[in-house]
């Protein structure tokens, strides 16, 4: 199996070397407290990385491709596997972070129930990793083992950066390395069975100085696309505005709602192009889509494109540098603002504009996901997916055939996507823009909230020159708004990073300095 899940002869070959200092105390810590914890010294760590979006926000559940990179911050599982009892399988977890409260459970390998709530509901994330590998776990599997844990985690929770991704995917190593699956079960597999998700799938699939080009259709795929080397060194920065958005809470007028509005405007489109939106090149999930209902008008329509491009210079220069998939996206959006009425829309209007009513309406659009709202804005959210889908590819181009002006084409994009999310998508705050347009006054190429929004992380692309003013600009001007943080609570809030490793197994722990 050439997709094994790496494994490390030494812990400093996980990170860029001006972080090996500062990781390899940590990592010391974590196996000095594992060994106080459980008076035996951890057999492995295993390790997965937080994710940043680089361009692509809001489009990888129509099915188009997004743009992500792994960071350095990341999830470690100190681990030791002993004999148990016969039968079942008995887990025990610590986190080093207090707050974090000590959790153990007895199961089968195959059924663990979700029941850990409160301080000791983050237990459910190895559980939930237990429950996508059961497919490729025995019946008898992990019987008469006993898994003990200690995690530490650099990545911020609630932050757009994935934790919860990373805490999935390193609780799937330790699983697979415990019950001894390493050498059946590939990266791919691994990923598909806890969800097919950019986040995860980028977390398995990091590579140093790399972004990661994750496609959807026909399945789930990932391609390293290295950045692009140039005699001025360039990074990214992330900056957490420490704003929050409680998707219980705020998911029926935000998150969800958004999720709904695209549906809609697929399902407006579709009615009024005469196209059914469930192309057999597919997958189900993906039918009623976007992307659905653009492909099933491409594909009943083979013709469109060039009679198109003939009378429209931009489509015709898109289609001849970027080939057809980018010319059709560009396309749609003129064919989106044509059919899809402008503002916000009412029920009624869309029970007419999709001739779909009354119970079949709620079935069809408002049963999946709870969601409150009097106004559905179609048309700008339909624009957006397109134009956006357009910018992964523009980016991943520029970064495959780069010219001397390539980071600023690069920042180009990731501006226009942050003025797509705030104007069209609609899912910025006031807290995101200060940030990303003081990031800009000082010296950032391309600043953009990344993740869902409303809250959360910006990731800012910068000179590695101006990085340390950049971020002095917004410790000034931004983080002094937050005067009880710690200057740890700064340093994990603000700090650059480059496309890190992703998900490993390390055996020798200690780092060579």
């Amino acid at each position: 199996m050439t997709d094994t899940i790496p494994v490390l002869e030494t812990a400093d070959q996980v990170y860029p070397k001006d972080a090996v200092q500062r990781e390899s105390a940590r990592w010391a810590h974590l196996q000095e407290q594992f060994s106080r914890i459980y008076n035996t010294p951890a057999q492995f760590i295993a390790r997965a990385p937080g994710r940043v979006n680089l361009i692509g926000e809001h489009v990888d559940f129509a099915g188009y491709s997004v743009f992500p990179a792994a960071i350095d911050k990341d999830v470690l599982m100190a681990t030791a596997v002993t004999k148990g009892t016969p039968g079942e399988l008995f887990v025990e977890l610590h986190n080093t972070t207090e707050r974090f409260g000590t959790a153990s459970f007895r199961c089968t390998s195959t059924n663990p129930e979700l029941i850990h709530q409160g301080p000791t509901r983050w237990a459910n994330y190895f559980k939930a990793a237990l429950i996508g590998l059961r497919k490729r776990l025995g019946q008898d599997a992990g019987h008469g083992l006993e898994i003990r844990i200690l995690v530490s985690g650099t990545v911020p929770p609630e932050s757009s950066l994935s934790s919860s991704a990373a805490m999935t995917i390193c609780s799937s190593l330790v699983i697979i390395e415990a019950l001894g699956l390493r050498e059946h079960v590939s990266r791919t597999d691994m990923t598909n069975a806890a969800i097919e998700s950019e986040r995860l799938a980028v977390s398995v699939f990091g590579v140093p100085d790399h972004a990661i080009f994750v496609s959807f259709v026909p399945e789930l795929a990932t391609t390293p696309i290295r950045l692009p080397d140039v005699d001025e060194p360039h990074v990214f920065v992330i900056s957490n505005t420490l704003v929050t958005s409680d998707k219980k809470v705020n998911g029926p007028v935000q998150y969800n709602l958004r999720v709904v509005e695209t549906r809609l405007a697929a399902a407006v489109l579709a009615a009024a192009l005469g196209v059914d939106g469930k192309p057999s090149h597919l997958r189900q999930i993906y039918h009623n889509t976007l992307r659905a209902v653009a492909d099933s008008y491409w594909d009943a329509n083979p013709g469109m494109l060039e009679t198109l491009a003939a009378k429209d210079g931009a489509l015709a220069e898109i289609r001849s540098s970027l080939g057809e998939g980018a010319a059709q996206l560009h396309a749609m959006t003129a064919i989106a603002a044509q059919h899809i009425p402008a503002g916000g829309l009412d029920r009624s209007t869309l029970e007419q504009l999709t001739n779909i009513r009354g119970s079949d309406f709620d079935a069809e659009f408002l049963a999946a996901f709870p969601v409150r709202a009097d106004k559905f804005y179609l048309q700008d959210r339909a624009l957006h997916v397109f134009q956006e889908a357009l910018r992964v590819v523009q980016f991943k181009q520029a970064c495959v055939t780069p010219t001397d002006d390539v980071y600023e084409r690069l920042g180009a994009l990731m501006n226009a996507s942050h003025e797509s999310l705030n104007t069209l998508y609609d899912c910025s705050c006031a807290e995101l823009n200060d940030a990303v347009a003081i990031a800009r006054r000082y010296g950032s190429l391309g600043s953009r909230l990344t993740g869902a929004g409303w809250g959360g992380c910006c990731v800012h692309l910068v000179p590695a020159s101006k990085a340390r003013s950049m971020m002095d600009g917004l410790r000034s001007e931004y983080y002094t708004r937050f005067p009880t943080l710690s200057e740890e609570q700064l340093n994990n809030s603000l700090f650059s990073t480059q496309p890190a490793r992703g998900a490993c197994i390390v055996f020798q722990m200690s780092m060579g300095l």
